[in-house]
C-alpha cells in the first residue's frame, strides 16, 4: 500500500514537472487546471520540489518554474543554468533593495535579446512599475543590455550585431546604430564603469514604465559573462550619472558578491 502511494506522489510530482515544462511559468490555479489535481495537493508537492531544488517560485511575480531540463521538453526559462544564477543572485538582490530602496533585475541573454529573469520590485517601498519575470527587452537599448555588450570581446559584439541588423524590435536598427557608433557607445561605458538605459528607450512593456536604469555584468568566478544586474529608479529622480555616483559601487558589490556564490557552487559541486 505503502509503494502504492508512493508511486501515485511521484507520478503526481512528474506531472507538476511536466505542466511547468511545457506551458512555463504558472501561477497554483493554473497548475490546478493543467494537472487536474487538487490544490492542497499542489501545495504539498510544490514545496517539496521547491526544497530539493527542482522548481523555482519567483519573488515578483510568485509563479513557479520548473529549475530541470526534462528530455521532451526545451523551453529556454527550463535552463538549470537559470535556475542555479537566479538561487545564487536572489538573496544578494534582496540585500541590495533592502539597503537602498531601489529595485534590481537580473537579466540573461536570449538569442538576440535580454530577459528578466528575477526582480525585487516588489519589495521596493518606491512606486515602480510592475515588468515582468521572463520579459524580453531590447539588448541594445536596455542598460542590462548595453552592460552585456559592454563586457563582449570584439568578435562576440560584431557577430550580435551582424545577427540581429534587420530585427525591427530587437536590433541596432531600431535606433539608428552603425556598429561604429554602438562601439564608440560602449566604450564610453567601460570608462564610466556601467551600461545605462538608452534615452529614449522607454522598455517594452505598455505603456511607458516611466524608469531609468544602470547596470553591470554578472559572471561566474572563472569570468564567463552571464547576464547583468540592473538598479532602476523614477526617471524624474536623478539623472543616471548622479544615480550613478550614490549607488554604483553597491551594485558592483552586489553583482562581485553573485560571482562568488556561483563560483563557490560550481566548487561544491565537485567536491
Amino acid at each position: 500500500m505503502k509503494r502504492q502511494l508512493g508511486n501515485r506522489s511521484l507520478d503526481r510530482g512528474i506531472s507538476v514537472l511536466e505542466a511547468l515544462g511545457g506551458h512555463g511559468a504558472c501561477s497554483l490555479h493554473l497548475l490546478h487546471e493543467l494537472t487536474k489535481l487538487p490544490k492542497s495537493t499542489l501545495r504539498r508537492l510544490l514545496a517539496t520540489l521547491v526544497k530539493r531544488r527542482l522548481v523555482r517560485q519567483g519573488l515578483n511575480d510568485r509563479l513557479y518554474r520548473i529549475s530541470i531540463s526534462l528530455p521532451t521538453l526545451s523551453r529556454a526559462e527550463a535552463s538549470p543554468a537559470t535556475a542555479e544564477i537566479v538561487e545564487a543572485a536572489l538573496p544578494h538582490m534582496q540585500a541590495l533593495t533592502t539597503e537602498i530602496g531601489w529595485p534590481s533585475d537580473l537579466h540573461m541573454r536570449h538569442e538576440s535579446r535580454m530577459r528578466i529573469v528575477e526582480s525585487t520590485r516588489v519589495l521596493s517601498p518606491f512606486h515602480v512599475h510592475g515588468g515582468g519575470i521572463d520579459l524580453e527587452v531590447n539588448i541594445f537599448g536596455s542598460a542590462g543590455g548595453r552592460a552585456f555588450l559592454m563586457s563582449l570581446d570584439e568578435e562576440s559584439l560584431d557577430s550580435l550585431y551582424k545577427e540581429t541588423t534587420k530585427h525591427p524590435i530587437f536590433g541596432p536598427t531600431r535606433f539608428g546604430l552603425t556598429l561604429e557608433k554602438l562601439k564608440y557607445e560602449l566604450f564610453l561605458m567601460r570608462k564610466a564603469g556601467y551600461g545605462f538605459r538608452r534615452a529614449g528607450y522607454l522598455g517594452e512593456s505598455t505603456p511607458d514604465d516611466k524608469l531609468n536604469a544602470i547596470a553591470v555584468p554578472v559572471r561566474k568566478g572563472d569570468g564567463e559573462l552571464l547576464g547583468a544586474l540592473t538598479l532602476m529608479w523614477t526617471r524624474i529622480y536623478l539623472e543616471h550619472e548622479a544615480f550613478a555616483s550614490r549607488f554604483l559601487k553597491r551594485l558592483q558589490l552586489t553583482a562581485d558578491a553573485i560571482s562568488a556564490d556561483l563560483n563557490l557552487t560550481k566548487k561544491t559541486f565537485l567536491q
